[in-house]
């Protein structure tokens, strides 16, 4: 019985070790008929994306149990955290390609440029409470998307 417990425990630590994030695809297959609010959206969640991959490059508890128990793993959490920072950065150009592409940048009046103005305060201001870890990645998601939406 000890020695199945044993077995488990090491396992899952081993298995643990092996965690690595995950890569988005920088094409996806609806990327083209998104609105301009959908792409906006779709922008920001790549930037956070891209945020996510950047910090587990770093020293994590991930990162320290593949050292740890399986040290060649380490390598592999480092350069697959590389790959999906590119891969969202690389989608973040893709997307605003195409936002450029609908015209969704055109100039707009001034009331529209305060508007944009103070949501991009209160976007940074999400940023700020997600990374200081007052709300979790749900929360910051959902509020960026009421946020986004009001463009509509």
């Amino acid at each position: 019985m000890f020695k199945k417990l044993l077995i488990s425990i090491v396992t899952i630590m081993f298995i643990a070790s092996c965690a690595t994030p995950k890569a988005i695809d920088v094409i996806q297959v609806n990327d083209q008929i998104m609105t301009c609010n959908e792409l906006r959206l779709a922008v920001e969640t790549a930037s956070l994306n891209e945020d996510i991959a950047h910090s587990n490059k770093g020293v994590t508890d991930a990162n320290i149990l593949s050292g740890l128990f399986f040290f060649p793993a380490y390598f592999v959490t480092y350069g697959t955290s590389i790959h999906a920072q590119y891969n969202a950065s690389e989608r973040k150009s893709h997307l605003i390609r195409i936002y450029n592409n609908k015209g969704c940048a055109k100039p707009r009046g001034q009331e529209y440029q305060e508007m944009i103005s103070a949501t991009l305060v209160k976007l940074e201001n999400l940023k700020l409470e997600y990374i200081k870890g007052y709300i979790d990645e749900d929360e910051y998601l959902i509020s960026r998307k009421q946020l986004l939406m009001e463009f509509d």
